[in-house]
């Protein structure tokens, strides 16, 4: 159903001011726009998009010359689940299809299924919602940091009977007034990427891009970050860079790609598939693991606005 702005017109000749932004605001939410997805894999030969928006049917992607499979899909404002259907070039499952989360997605969903999310307003792709409030609030320099370091799910669970919960950034939140007491300017968050399971120190990520799930949601991730800005204390990511969990995207999708097929470094060091920094693609003359961790490091703190990164060895 599409409602025109002469209709709009009438129906606020006929009702009142509530029931018309009631109707215009159905208006935009059964109108689509057309929202692209896309997906990294050069020498995959097979593609394709599975969405709830059609019962996961897949949709063939088409790859553009710099290696990119893009699709795209009419989309009404609102909330939607997503992979990527790929044939593997991984040298544990060469030839295999395999059905993967995004890369880049900022939110899986919080299951088995582990599925991307894609929010969809105003007819375009949205990062957040949130709005920022405290942008404008004065930070400490470097030389002047007091640091505390905590982990998320820990620090802001429950004692005694409720101690199995898992603490939330909207826990931290209301604890943000105690920190600020004990004098410290700054949080050192212990990784808050997505990870495998509902708990776990955080330094074996399924994801450099997506937030922890059992954490609460990106806007939930930016206001405890806007909230600390209000209070003068600077939040560090704390960055895994070195590896990703065995189960990741990337490396279901082609593995010598972005990690070394032979991790170089001594065995009790072996973390998990170890992005390979020297890889160098001569066809796309580009780097392929290095343009994945800056891309990173480019979303968390712009999207973020995380004030500095912890580098994990």
């Amino acid at each position: 159903m599409l409602i025109s702005m002469a209709s709009c017109e009438s129906i606020r000749n006929r009702q009142t001011s509530s029931n018309l932004t009631m109707e215009c605001n159905m208006a935009n939410k059964s109108k689509t726009s057309p929202i692209p997805f896309e997906l990294l894999a050069p020498y995959n030969e097979s593609v394709a998009l599975l969405g709830s928006w059609n019962d996961w049917e897949p949709l063939p992607m088409e790859k553009d010359d710099r290696g990119i499979w893009r699709a795209e899909v009419p989309l009404a404002d609102g909330d939607y689940e997503y992979k990527f259907q790929v044939i593997s070039k991984s040298f544990f499952a060469a030839g295999e299809t395999r059905t993967v989360a995004d890369p880049k997605a900022l939110e899986h969903t919080l299951d088995s299924h582990e599925n991307s999310i894609v929010r969809v307003r105003n007819g375009q792709r949205s990062a957040l919602t949130y709005e920022w409030q405290h942008d404008d609030k004065p930070l400490p320099p470097n030389e002047q940091l007091i640091l505390y370091e905590l982990h998320v799910g820990d620090f802001s669970g429950t004692s005694g009977a409720d101690s199995g919960k898992i603490g939330t950034f909207a826990d931290l939140i209301d604890r943000l007034d105690y920190l600020a007491d004990l004098g410290i300017n700054a949080l050192e968050l212990m990784p808050v990427n997505e990870f495998p399971g509902h708990h776990s120190w955080g330094y074996s990520l399924r994801s450099l891009y997506a937030v922890e799930n059992s954490y609460g949601s990106p806007d939930d991730l930016a206001r405890l970050v806007d909230e600390c800005h209000a209070r003068g204390i600077r939040v560090i990511h704390d960055a895994v860079y070195n590896h990703l969990e065995m189960e990741a995207p990337l490396t279901q999708i082609d593995y010598s790609y972005w990690f070394y097929e032979q991790n170089p470094d001594e065995e009790k060091l072996h973390w998990g598939p170890k992005f390979n920094y020297e890889h160098y693609d001569e066809n796309l003359k580009t780097f392929p693991a290095r343009d994945h961790v800056m891309g990173a490091m480019r979303m968390w703190n712009g999207n973020f606005h995380m004030d500095g990164i912890r580098f994990d060895a």
